[in-house]
Parts: structure tokens; C-alpha cells; sequence
């Protein structure tokens, strides 16, 4: 019966990084960092 629990322990932690994996490539595409510095430049070499 033990070995039940194994599996079960298992594959909710393998359902969960599945669900984590995916929801973390979607948020990743989404908030794409180099989107941020192309539109949102930092003017460094600005003339004062």
C-alpha cells in the first residue's frame, strides 16, 4: 500500500512541474526583457 503513495507523490509532483514549466514559458514569452531596454532606452549618452 506504501508503494501507492509513492506514486501518487510522484506524479503530482511531476503534474505540478509540468504545470509550473508551462505556465513559466508562456510568462517568459510574455515579459520578454528585451523588449523593456528596445522601447524603453536608457539615454546614457544624452547632450545636456
Amino acid at each position: 500500500m506504501a508503494a501507492v503513495w509513492w506514486v501518487t507523490t510522484i506524479g503530482f509532483i511531476l503534474c505540478l512541474g509540468f504545470v509550473g514549466g508551462t505556465i513559466f514559458h508562456f510568462l517568459r514569452g510574455t515579459l520578454n526583457s528585451e523588449d523593456a531596454v528596445r522601447i524603453d532606452k536608457i539615454n546614457g549618452d544624452k547632450e545636456e
